[in-house]
């Protein structure tokens, strides 16, 4: 009698769930019945494409075939896109069967040795290759409109959950995470070992439940997809699901662990005009950050496009002084006046929601770094963490609480700087470039959107900002016709 052995493969749950697996296996099973062949073994693949032949089970199974060869009669498949979906890897191993005096055989395909049958094998693997090509196609396409909407589109990453295809934060590890990079931020600790060894204490597991291992760790503190980020290639998206960090704080880590800078969130203290300025020659947002040169570092502004060449780098100082001098010009005339309570209306309807939000964040991150102390208390009564791990934690989360109640405060404190304009307005003229200059961030912002929503283009070259805008345009227009009806002397 002769002898087979049976390879059977599916790709997707859905084929999984529809019993394809089962279906194979009668196929197989059924076809060595019919011409009396005895099954030496059974390969089964689940989940495994055959666009690569680098299957775990397809490779156990030449192995056992080449072990094996004087025994083995026939490899039998349902069809050949079970076998392969790669002309090359189909034609490839078909030969290596054929040195083993193996054939291959397809139940539900006619697969003689005849030139018409090899004929119609080599017809039947380009087309289970264009199929599959094409298929991968769609499946990158679908993907990249996925992530452009921002949508995350494989398996979820630690610290967070797939629910409905949506990312949503693992209440058990999303604040240990986010702990662990702000023990790394802080500085107090020497290496990133000590931080995972305390956070494995503190109950950061694997999904499967194991303690994390530390080049998973050194992934986490490198994947931007913590600080609300998707990336994938040159693609760069603001992602729809909550991030464990903010961006100051990732690239802060990144400055730690890689010596290296990042993109950067647009409201930030120190760069009060990331969000308004672009460049004049692409038109997009400039981004900002802190240069380091010999002996110092240096707040700049530049383009982040690549191959442009409009802004390559530019002081703060002296963009942030070129903004004040747009302002002093721009005194609010009676319509502008007008629109103020309108602009009051939305800007600070759309900022009291935000601060709802952050105030909600913020006291569930304060309820987090109490949970941490609780933990780290328990851990060290329990001698999972030394006397010296359980100081350093404890003076880090305190000092995070303290932060974090700052914060509180200062939300508390907060009110809209366009209402502070139009009293102002009662008592005097309203003086914007004073009022930027001592505003806080977020008053900052509310003016910089009432006035220029479109932003503001700077050219590096001309070193101002250009009238591309409507309200700048006729600000500039403005000042030349005074200086025109100034009047000049006679016979000049």
């Amino acid at each position: 009698m002769a002898n087979a052995v049976l390879y059977i493969r599916v790709s997707s749950d859905d084929q999984v769930k529809n019993n394809s697996l089962a279906m194979q296996e009668l196929k197989t099973k059924h076809w060595c019945e019919q011409n009396s062949a005895t099954v030496l073994k059974l390969f089964k693949d689940e989940g495994e494409s055959a666009r690569t032949a680098d299957r775990p089970e397809f490779q156990k199974m030449l192995e056992f075939c080449k072990k094996h060869r004087k025994e083995i009669d026939y490899v039998v498949v349902t069809d050949l896109s079970r076998f392969a979906r790669n002309v090359l890897d189909q034609a490839q191993t078909i030969a290596q069967l054929a040195e083993l005096k193996i054939r291959l055989i397809s139940t539900d395909e006619n697969l003689d040795s005849s030139a018409s049958g090899k004929l119609m094998q080599n017809v039947l693997g380009s087309f289970h290759q264009f199929f599959s090509d094409s298929l991968s196609e769609k499946t990158k396409a679908r993907m990249q409109a996925g992530l452009k909407a921002g949508r995350w589109m494989w398996k979820n990453p630690l610290g967070y959950l797939l629910v409905n295809k949506q990312l949503v934060l693992d209440p058990d590890r999303s604040s240990l995470i986010r702990k662990g990079f702000e023990m790394v931020a802080s500085g107090q600790y020497s290496t990133t070992d000590t931080v995972l060894r305390q956070l494995n204490a503190l109950g950061l597991t694997t999904l499967k439940g194991a303690p994390v291992p530390k080049q998973t760790f050194q992934r986490i503190l490198n994947n931007e997809i913590y600080a609300g980020w998707l990336i994938s290639g040159d693609l760069r998206v603001k992602g729809q699901h909550q991030p464990i960090v903010t961006d100051e704080l990732f690239a802060l880590v990144q400055s730690r662990v890689n010596h290296k800078s990042v993109h950067h969130d647009p409201v930030n203290e120190n760069f009060p005009l990331r969000g308004l300025a672009r460049c004049w020659k692409c038109t997009k947002l400039l981004t900002a950050g802190l240069v380091k040169g010999r002996s110092n570092t240096y707040p700049r502004y530049w383009c982040f496009t690549k191959r442009c060449k409009g802004v390559k780098t530019l002081s703060r100082d002296e963009l942030e002084g070129q903004f004040v001098g747009v302002l002093a010009m721009i005194q609010p005339a009676a319509e502008l006046l007008a629109k103020l309570p309108t602009f009051v209306a939305t800007q600070w309807a759309t900022r009291k929601e935000q601060m709802a939000e952050e105030a909600s964040k913020l006291t569930k991150r304060l309820q987090e770094q109490q949970d941490l102390n609780r933990r780290a208390v328990k851990a060290k009564i329990t001698g999972e963490i030394s006397a010296e791990d359980f100081q350093n934690f404890k003076e880090s989360t305190d000092a995070e609480i303290a932060q974090i109640k700052v914060q509180m405060e200062t939300l508390d404190q907060e009110r809209s700087g366009m209402q502070v304009l139009i009293e102002q307005t009662d008592e005097e003229v309203v003086n914007f470039a004073k009022f930027w200059q001592e505003a806080s961030l977020n008053q900052r912002i509310e003016l910089q959107g009432a006035l220029f929503p479109e932003g503001l283009h700077y050219s590096e070259e001309k070193h101002f900002f250009e009238p591309a805008n409507t309200q700048l345009y006729q600000a500039y227009t403005d000042m030349l016709e005074g200086l025109v009806n100034f009047g000049v002397p006679d016979g000049i």
